[in-house]
């Protein structure tokens, strides 16, 4: 080993990753390694491969080699090199300022510092977009895709094999890159969700500023709750809610509220978490005023002149997230599951409740029925059908609206579900894990809910003794939210202009201002998708929501781009 180049290398990668550098500095170079000379003088790794050693690059001229594996790819995207190798393949991406991130995945740290020992390679770990993942577990190399990949800006992601090193290492490469499809069907789904809904989630949640403001109802803690949702299994559920209602909470999702009232049950509180105005269908038979209205801070502001007690909190919208870190501290609601059934679990357990009995949640339409009767569907296709377009006829094309549903036949009985349904349920049974309460799904015509509780202990001990009850309020807003709003849109338009490789700016910005770039995500994944033929860069992209963003303040504070004009001259 050359110290000399080692240092030099090391002092350039503790720059940008002091962990692995300390890492290497502690580890052992490996053993049966080799390096020979190219026909051009380039050191060339040798491996013993068990049949003789395999050299990792050509011996003639590697970096023409390199050259030529990465020009086969696009010259623009998310990067991910599977095999370190002499890095001859990975350094030509220095001068594509386009290649937003260069993530190097291999198995032995040892191996690492011998070639580091080896081949100066400063410019290359001194480079802000090179992160190393070195042997990660599955669930560190999950947590690193799902923090650092953002397609909107980073581009499509590709993969590069060093074909000799992942070939010598079959195992671990093969698990890794399962552990990167499975990161990336989730980032999928909420790029999906993000470029659908981004633009409403952050224009609701300004709307909803002043009624968050105002809003100071507080809910107050119970032992024990019953959750409804708005499958036909609720039916069979009404006696026995009726039964368990005295001392218990009731909490009933939006979609579900319209089949309590029919049945004269009246909820402690109701919530709702869809941000397309179509939510607003759930309250059209009407609306116990008195009642609370849970609504997640993106919700249609129209939703928060039903109930004279609307309470508001927060998801994981990144504008929301900003929201209660600048503005106003709100209670936290987990809606990660995608559905509202999942929500209002989240709502019981936050309230404390030591049991939560769950009804109506089917994930499945049972026997072709997708609600129970007077849930909101109903009314709303009555009100569409006549003598060429039947009421089953609607209700047959919103059950298969969905390509993929299909039958599932069980016990003599049919029922009719896809993979969006099934992931909702696989995801509220996850949770369970992370419950303090214990969730009790009521058996109906569904799919079963099998609750998976965590490892370590017993799970009921472990929630009675973590159980403290919890009342439900937001806390003291800082000023008034017009005044807070002019100040985030006045923090905007004072960030640097974006420039490639972008994630590589946006990481030389302090905390503050990454903050502010966070917020504009899910308005990047909508322009993102709508221009996707125009192929816009990263930079343009946030250029682009920057604007629309600092418009739509203009519009909630009553002073659209005319009237900025005017006071600007």
């Amino acid at each position: 080993m050359n110290q000399q180049v080692f240092e030099r290398n090391l002092l350039s990668l503790a720059g940008t990753d002091p962990r692995l550098a300390a890492r290497l500095g502690r580890a052992e170079a490996a053993g049966g390694v080799r390096f020979a000379l190219s026909k051009t003088g380039k050191p060339v790794l040798s491996l013993d491969a068990g049949e003789g050693e395999k050299a990792l690059h050509s011996l003639f001229d590697p970096e023409k080699e390199g050259r030529r594996l990465l020009d086969a790819y696009p010259q623009d995207g998310f990067f991910i090199f599977l095999g370190f190798g002499c890095a001859y393949h990975i350094t030509p991406c220095l001068g594509r300022q386009r290649i937003s991130q260069i993530v190097i995945l291999d198995k032995d740290i040892g191996l690492l510092k011998s070639v580091l020992g080896e081949i100066d390679l400063h410019v290359l770990l001194m480079d802000s977009r090179v992160r190393f993942l070195v042997d990660p577990q599955p669930g560190e190399l999950r947590a690193f895709m799902l923090a650092n990949y953002f397609p909107s800006l980073a581009g499509d992601l590709r993969t590069v094999s060093l074909r000799p090193r992942v070939e010598a290492e079959k195992d671990f490469f093969l698990g890794s890159m399962d552990t990167i499809r499975e990161s990336l069907e989730e980032l999928s789904g909420d790029f999906t969700v993000q470029s659908s809904f981004g633009k409403k989630w952050f224009s609701n949640t300004l709307y909803n500023l002043e009624a968050a403001q105002r809003s100071s109802t507080v809910l107050a803690p119970g032992r024990k709750a019953l959750v409804t949702g708005a499958g036909p299994s609720l039916e069979d559920g009404i006696p026995a809610i009726r039964r368990e209602r005295g001392g218990s909470l009731l909490i009933a999702t939006d979609t579900s509220l319209p089949v309590l009232l029919r049945h004269d049950l009246c909820p402690d509180a109701v919530v709702s978490i869809d941000c397309q105005h179509v939510s607003y269908n759930h309250f059209l038979s009407g609306y116990p005023a008195e009642v609370p209205l849970v609504l997640d801070l993106a919700s249609p502001a129209a939703l928060t002149k039903i109930s004279s007690k609307p309470v508001f909190f927060t998801s994981g919208h990144p504008f929301s997230q900003y929201v209660n870190a600048q503005w106003r501290r709100f209670p936290v609601i987990d809606t990660s599951g995608g559905n509202v059934s999942h929500a209002a679990v989240s709502l019981a357990d936050r309230l404390g409740a030591e049991k939560i009995f769950l009804y109506g949640a089917d994930f499945s339409c049972p026997e072709g029925k997708p609600y129970a009767r007077e849930a909101y569907i109903y009314p709303y296709f009555r009100c569409r059908e006549n003598r060429l377009d039947s009421l089953e006829s609607l209700f047959a094309r919103f059950l298969f609206r969905n390509r993929n549903t299909a039958a599932v036949w069980r016990d003599g009985n049919v029922r009719y579900t896809n993979a969006v349904m099934l992931a909702y349920k696989e995801r509220l049974e996850n949770s369970c894990a992370c419950l303090r309460a214990e969730l009790v799904p009521v058996p109906g015509r569904g799919e079963g809910i099998k609750p998976r509780p965590g490892s370590g202990g017993n799970p009921r001990d472990r929630r009675q003794s973590a159980h403290i009850p919890r009342i439900f309020a937001a806390g003291t807003s800082s000023r008034d939210w017009r005044d807070f709003l002019a100040f985030y849109g006045k923090s905007l338009e004072n960030l640097p202009p974006p420039s490639d490789p972008v994630m590589s700016c946006i990481q030389n910005l302090s905390k503050a201002e990454k903050d502010l770039w966070t917020t504009l995500l899910p308005v990047s994944a909508v322009f993102a998708k709508d221009l996707r033929r125009e192929k816009p860069s990263a930079p343009e992209i946030l250029g682009l929501s920057r604007a629309w963003t600092l418009e739509t303040i203009g519009r909630v504070l009553g002073r659209g781009p005319e009237a900025k004009n005017r006071e600007n001259h």
